[in-house]
């Protein structure tokens, strides 16, 4: 049986736009995908997913219009968020940040939190850029065949962003040339079992500066080390991802 592809389909337009016979009028952009993109033509079958958990399968009735094989009340699978999840706040990279954008969806990150600090390059985030930034994930999560969308919060600097820390969350600051970092394995088997969320923050390329330092540790960030060598802002937020959620894997099949 030939491989069904996923389509990505905001979970605001399911709810609210779908007919009573279970039918959708695509966008360009959705129509684009499927016709030009992936070459699909009426009636083939699709998978159609909405980042929140849940997958129906569908069919192509016309060349804007798909249909939901049993109606929008009853999809073919629901899957419940794995938890605790997992966030990363990382400073945007002068460049990698979509690549990473891409590779962190694809290894399961749940939150993703872009940091302006006082020595990036980067010191303003445009709508434009969050909505092409928000089209990468679409896409990652349609690729990877995952049912759970990462969600892409908006800019902000870090002290912004450090004064309004997620509640009953274990924070993990990623530095370097420091004495006495906590290593991450260390770090990440000390989590206590009732916290919602696990996190890492990424700096800069240029590293943090001394007061945002200051500021973190003051704040009850715990230092650590991703590493011997000094990685470049995009290569440690996808090791840090890799390794927060390897670890949740491995916690939840004890």
């Amino acid at each position: 049986m030939a491989e069904k592809r996923r389509l990505f389909i905001n979970p605001n337009r399911l709810c609210d736009e779908i007919d009573s016979n279970g039918e959708l009028l695509l966008t360009s952009d959705e129509s684009h995908y499927l016709f030009r993109v992936m070459r699909m033509r009426s009636e083939d079958l699709l998978e159609v997913i909405d980042g929140k958990g849940q997958l129906w399968n569908a069919k192509i009735v016309k060349k804007k219009i798909i249909k939901l094989s049993d109606g929008y009340d009853k999809p073919l699978k629901v899957v419940s968020r794995e938890r605790p999840l997992i966030g990363i706040a990382v400073v945007i990279p002068k460049k990698g940040f979509e690549n990473f954008l891409q590779m962190s969806c694809e290894i399961g990150v749940d939150i993703i939190q872009p940091l302006i600090s006082k020595r990036s390059v980067v010191k303003e985030c445009s709508d434009e850029k969050i909505i092409r930034f928000q089209k990468i994930i679409h896409e990652a999560v349609e690729q990877s065949e995952r049912l759970w969308s990462p969600e892409l919060m908006q800019a902000m600097t870090f002290l912004n962003w450090i004064n309004n820390l997620p509640p009953k969350a274990h924070i993990g600051f990623a530095a370097t040339r420091i004495e006495d970092l906590q290593d991450y394995v260390n770090w990440i088997k000390a989590t206590p079992h009732e916290v919602n969320q696990v996190w890492m923050v990424i700096g800069p390329e240029g590293g943090w500066n001394k007061d945002e330092e200051a500021l973190a540790f003051d704040t009850g960030l715990v230092g650590v080390s991703l590493g011997e060598t000094i990685l470049r802002t995009s290569t440690a937020a996808v090791s840090a991802c890799q390794l927060m959620t390897s670890w949740r894997r491995l916690k939840s099949s004890l």
